[in-house]
């Protein structure tokens, strides 16, 4: 009898398990309340890694720094709203200048030649409205870049005409070739940032010139 009592213990107890499989038991529990249980954690478990491995993989939208997105902007180029290429050239006492230099302040990149008659035209103006801009403390500048002269003739041009402002020799064509030029004079307006605003081929007047550097003084 004590063995029939025994039996019919176990076989209750079995006949409550979820599952008649010893393996299955272990993974869900033995009742339903410990299954759910088991079922919620495991399933916030699996979502938690999710998102972490997302996270992971996914590539970062962290916004560009602001010099990568001025040179995306502004490529180097020669057009109004690129950046003026940069280049160096000597001095007429053989200094090296480099158009960076200039970078901060507002420049008239301009290419001329002593026997060039548009740019006989524009230079004594040029030079005027420069000292003007020197003595009332303004830093915007002229880079005079000669395109066909020797070392002698532009520096007895330069003393002829009184000139203050920077002038560097393309003894070799190298700037007028970066630059494109095909008429002189030419000359690049370009703001403190290196940015080019204006573009003009021939001789600039007076009240044009005016109109130009203030464009990119204040920019």
């Amino acid at each position: 009898m004590a063995n029939t009592s025994s039996n019919r213990k176990t076989q209750q107890s079995e006949s409550k398990l979820l599952f008649h499989s010893k393996i299955l038991t272990a993974i869900f529990g033995q009742s339903v309340t410990e299954m759910v249980i088991r079922v919620i954690f495991t399933v916030a478990a699996v979502g938690t890694l999710v998102v972490i491995a997302v996270g992971l993989l996914s590539p970062s939208t962290a916004p560009a720094p602001n010099s990568t997105q001025t040179s995306a902007d502004h490529p180097v180029g020669l057009q109004v709203g690129n950046t003026a290429p940069d280049f160096t050239l000597a001095a007429l006492d053989g200094k090296k200048v480099s158009l960076s230099d200039y970078r901060g302040k507002p420049v008239m990149l301009n290419f001329w030649y002593a026997t060039c008659p548009g740019c006989l035209a524009e230079i004594p103006g040029m030079q005027k409205f420069y000292a003007t801009q020197q003595a009332a403390g303004k830093d915007f500048t002229i880079l005079g870049v000669n395109t066909v002269d020797d070392t002698p003739t532009a520096q007895q041009f330069v003393q002829q005409y009184g000139l203050t402002y920077q002038i560097v020799m393309d003894a070799n064509d190298d700037v007028v070739k970066l630059y494109n030029i095909g008429a002189t004079p030419t000359s690049y307006f370009i703001d403190r940032e290196g940015i080019i605003r204006s573009v003009v081929v021939g001789p600039v007047d007076d009240t044009a010139l005016k109109q130009y550097v203030k464009q990119i003084s204040n920019t």
